[in-house]
């Protein structure tokens, strides 16, 4: 299923009293988005459901043997989630007030007839989000079965390899040992950067203050640094996850650290506009940097430095700042890479909340 290209399917229980046409000719007619099903009554609406997935029910407030206060609870306790309107020949608030306290998603008076283009305008609208949520779910359940495979039945057989090849070592010397271990390793941090890769595109929806230069300088701990110089430039705050922060931090760091040559110097600051008293006096967006002073990155590979796979060293990857782009996503944010003032290669992630 995808979201933005399969028409909404829609089960219409019913017909409101005082319609003319037939609400599911209408809609379709009005809205060729709209694959429409109509079936009399709720108990064989009920079986669809059991059969099939539909993105929106519409259904008349009178039907046959029930009402649709009645049917929209029974569905609601099938499908909690799914967009139902339910369209009334005479409005009144005892009416409306009950479908809100069921669960209703959309509430029509249709008085002398039904307005099927505004209707099938609405349908749309519903099972829109809708379709986003299901598609959203089924992807994070892909994902989740994905890291569960990698984890366990490609993770197991490396790590016996990666023992082998310690223990063969002690009883012989061989040429093809290293290059054997290290594609162990590399095999091995593949996998790492997959998985959190797998795992970053989750919203963030509860952020929180953290103080930049701590994180920075922290991640400057963890990564293989060599004689590089790290310059914080920044006493600011931002907010976000500090887990995935972080390591967006330690990815641009180690990325720089790892292309910028001996000796790099690497500078994290803020960024934002220069305020008068009545307008910006220059159009730098707000948001973090890092930057370096290495070779740089040629003009046409900045945007394919974010692509998966993609990397100049030989011993990369290719997933550290395509899972650094991925956890600004998460947040909201945007980067991209720029020239630093030295001339090497600067990120800048922008969009970002500063405090203090």
């Amino acid at each position: 299923m995808d979201p933005t290209v399969d028409p909404t399917v829609v089960l219409v229980v019913g017909e409101p009293a005082g319609d003319g046409a037939s609400m599911a000719t209408g809609l379709e007619r009005a809205d060729d988005r709209l694959d429409v099903h109509h079936v009399p009554d709720t108990s064989t609406a009920l079986s669809r459901l059991g059969g099939r997935e539909y993105d929106c029910i519409v259904a008349a407030d009178t039907l046959p043997s029930t009402d649709g206060i009645d049917f929209l609870e029974t569905v609601r306790e099938r499908e909690a989630d799914l967009p139902f309107v339910l369209c009334a020949e005479e409005g009144s608030e005892a009416l409306a007030a009950a479908a809100i306290a069921a669960g209703v998603t959309d509430y029509v008076v249709s008085g002398s007839g039904v307005d099927h283009a505004a209707l099938a305008e609405r349908v749309v609208d519903a099972a829109k989000s809708y379709r986003a949520d299901v598609y959203a779910d089924r992807r994070r359940e892909r994902l989740e079965r994905f890291v569960a495979v990698v984890s366990h039945d490609l993770r197991s057989p490396l790590n016996v390899a990666q023992g082998r090849l310690e223990l063969a070592r002690g009883d012989c010397e061989s040429d093809h040992l290293d290059p054997a271990a290290n594609a162990v390793d590399r095999s091995l941090a593949l996998i790492d950067d997959l998985l959190t890769l797998a795992s970053e595109g989750e919203a963030v929806t509860d952020p929180e203050p953290i103080d930049l230069r701590e994180l920075v300088e922290a991640c400057w701990e963890t990564i293989e640094t060599n004689d590089a110089t790290l310059v914080v430039e920044t006493e600011r705050r931002i907010r976000g996850d500090p887990s995935r922060v972080r390591q967006l931090f330690e990815n641009l760091l180690g990325n720089a650290v790892r292309h910028g040559g001996d000796g790099v110097t690497v500078r994290v600051g803020t960024m934002q506009p220069m305020f008068t008293s009545t307008r910006a006096d220059d159009d730098r967006p707000m948001g973090v940097y890092v930057a370096d002073d290495g070779p740089g990155i040629p003009p046409d590979e900045r945007e394919r430095a974010f692509e998966t796979g993609f990397t100049t060293a030989g011993d990369g990857t290719g997933f550290g700042l395509d899972i650094a782009r991925e956890i600004a996503r998460a947040h909201g944010w945007d980067i991209r890479a720029v020239e630093s003032r030295d001339g090497g290669a600067r990120f800048e992630v922008t969009g970002v909340d500063l405090d203090g």
